[in-house]
């Protein structure tokens, strides 16, 4: 039997296809005129970035949106600059390193310069720093010189130009990794009396590099607002025109015009003519003249819609959002700018703090590090530089609504999603030196502040489980730990207790009330010996003790409501009040059915003596 033959497959056509964006028109050939193939470093030449470096300067001196926008990006990004945190396992010699860095940190005003490192960044693109001495300073002597980059550049020398892994004054490897930078000796737009262009080649461990890097293989920085800095001048050309043109109009008080065909256009010497005008007068016009004005029309409705969508517009490329660019939230609601500050620039201030950190605190602190060998003590305890484990905890940006932010803390520590630790990081503290700070203020030990903490954040009256799960006697007085106002609470108690105002078993339900903490064991100890005392004053022999619905009241109650029965007593037998009308108010005192009895029959029987109602009074 033959096999039939199988059917050769379908050949899939072509199919012809392309992208729209990949297409040359007549309509978009002169947008794209400019789109090029060059590399990283070839597209950012060194007179590429001197005319946008030159440009952007100008801009931040003269433009006030752009110059509030650099302040707010180095506020947010910086603010009082990184705080140092040890995590060695030397507390001692974490404490007294922090404190050293603090102190030269101080000296040297790290975060002002840390500010001026960050908006020369934004500004320019790029910036440098390089490791100086103040021998004021001794011991640490460590200073930093921050240098903008018209002082990094290429040395005088041929060779240098046709080197491919040098850069307009920096020398790479292989892998673009920095080996050495030109430093000038003076800024090449400085005004001196001497040659600009002498410099050195340093190491870069000796002088750090801060930019960022938007393409693969590029080595110098642009500045940040590059995409959209021509935005800015158009938005001073309008607000100029704008002025002007309003100026114009503003400039004419009025002018006369004829309304009549009768009169000769011809020209005469008068016309154009200024005419004084004093104030407040009163005069006539010519047949056939009107006075008119030039109307207004500036800023007209489009001025600050155009202003407010340029702004958007230039703020975009440094993701700051609107409100915050404006430095007004006129134009937002709440949630809005919530949403903003929290999506898109608290992400974009912790990438250049990340940034920041890397390319310059980092290298600053292995510097500090290497200039305290000639402290002495100052390293004792320490590893080797390379394994000093630390932290660095940057300033939190403002809390837009202080209430919700502390809600939500409370809920990641009481669910377990965070910790003191890392709650305390986000506000840029330290939860060990903060937690010792409390104490001190509160005057108890860092052990109680934090099982205290503890039990308020698990909703818990128990005090925190130590690592030996021992309740010690350390444990045992720090849970009934009292203040002298709960202190003075009982001893109020007791005392009423021995005079015989309120019983035991009342004190001891009220204090076993307001003091939980308290053992019960320690409550009937501190009423045992009142008790016996009460039983003593009750004793046959000794006076009798006060019987009656009010027995335990005060002074002052005693005397309110012997007023009270005297008043109603006084009225029913005065005909005032009917008996059931004088019943029901001492009931409402608190008297007893057969003492109302009682009282009611002594009324009508011609009155009720102050000695039988202070026997029912009390």
């Amino acid at each position: 039997m033959a096999r039939r033959k199988s059917k050769p497959l379908p050949v899939p056509k072509p199919i012809h296809a392309k992208f729209d964006l990949a297409q040359t028109t007549s309509e978009n050939k002169r947008h794209w005129a400019n789109a090029d193939s060059l590399s990283a470093r070839a597209a950012a030449s060194y007179s590429v970035r001197r005319i946008i470096r030159l440009r952007s300067r100008y801009e931040a001196e003269n433009n006030s949106w752009y110059a509030g926008i650099l302040r707010t990006a180095v506020n947010h990004i910086v603010g009082n600059g990184p705080r140092l945190q040890m995590l060695t396992e030397d507390v001692e010699a974490n404490r007294r390193i922090e404190k050293a860095f603090r102190r030269w940190a101080t000296k040297i005003d790290l975060a002002d310069m840390l500010r001026t490192i960050v908006e020369a960044y934004w500004r320019d693109g790029e910036v440098f720093v390089m490791r100086a001495d103040k021998p004021q300073n001794f011991p640490m002597t460590l200073d930093l010189r921050t240098l903008e980059a018209d002082q990094i550049s290429n040395p005088w020398q041929a060779s240098v130009y046709s080197d491919a892994f040098t850069d307009d004054g920096i020398q790479f490897d292989k892998s673009l990794n920095e080996i050495q930078i030109y430093v000038y000796n003076q800024h090449p737009g400085s005004n001196v009396p001497i040659s600009t262009l002498d410099g050195a080649w340093y190491s870069s461990r000796e002088v750090l590099h801060l930019f960022r890097a938007d393409r693969p293989g590029q080595t110098r920085g642009i500045p940040r607002a590059t995409p959209a800095l021509q935005t800015l001048p158009i938005m001073r050309r309008q607000e100029l025109a704008t002025l002007y043109s309003a100026e114009t109009a503003a400039n004419f008080a009025m002018y006369l015009k004829s309304n009549s065909p009768a009169l000769d256009p011809t020209a005469s010497p008068a016309d154009f003519a200024e005419i004084e005008i004093a104030r407040n007068m009163l005069t006539t016009l010519p047949a056939g003249w009107e006075i008119g004005q030039v109307e207004p029309k500036q800023p007209g409705p489009l001025y600050e819609m155009f202003q407010r969508q340029a702004l958007q517009s230039f703020s975009r490329c440094t993701n700051m959002p609107y409100t915050l660019a404006a430095g007004t939230g006129k134009d937002a609601n709440f949630s809005s700018f919530k949403g903003d500050m929290k999506n898109v620039w608290e992400p974009e201030v912790k990438c250049e703090q990340s940034r920041v950190e890397f390319s310059i605190i980092e290298p600053v602190f292995q510097w500090f590090l290497e200039s305290a060998i000639y402290t002495p003590g100052l390293l004792d305890g320490l590893p080797q530089f390379g394994e000093c484990d630390h932290k660095w905890h940057w300033p939190p940006l403002p809390e837009l609504d202080a209430l919700d932010a502390a809600n939500a803390a409370s809920v990641r520590l009481s669910t377990g999603q965070s910790t003191p630790t890392e709650e305390h990081a986000r506000r840029g503290q330290d939860w060990d030196t903060e937690s010792v700070r409390a104490a001190g203020d509160f005057g108890v030990p860092v052990e109680v502040y934090k099982r205290a903490v503890f039990a308020k954040t698990f909703d818990s009256t128990a005090s925190a489980p130590t690592a030996t799960s021992v309740t010690t006697d350390t444990t045992a007085i720090a849970d009934t730990a009292m203040n002298g106002a709960q202190v003075t609470s009982i001893v109020e108690i007791i005392s009423q207790v021995a005079a015989g105002v309120i019983p035991v078993a009342t004190a001891t339900a009220l204090i076993g009330s307001a003091f939980p903490g308290i053992p019960a064991a320690n409550v009937d100890a501190m009423l045992l010996p009142f008790a016996a005392v009460a039983a003593q004053v009750g004793a046959v022999g000794g006076p009798p003790m006060p019987q009656g619905e009010y027995t335990t009241i005060g002074q002052r109650a005693f005397s309110n409501n012997q007023k009270r029965i005297m008043k109603s007593l006084e009225q029913f037998a005065a005909g005032e009040i009917s008996q059931v009308m004088a019943e029901q108010t001492l009931a409402s005192i608190g008297l007893t059915p057969d003492r109302i009895a009682a009282l009611i029959a002594d009324a009508l029987d011609g009155g009720v003596q102050n000695q039988t109602i202070s026997e029912v009074a009390v």
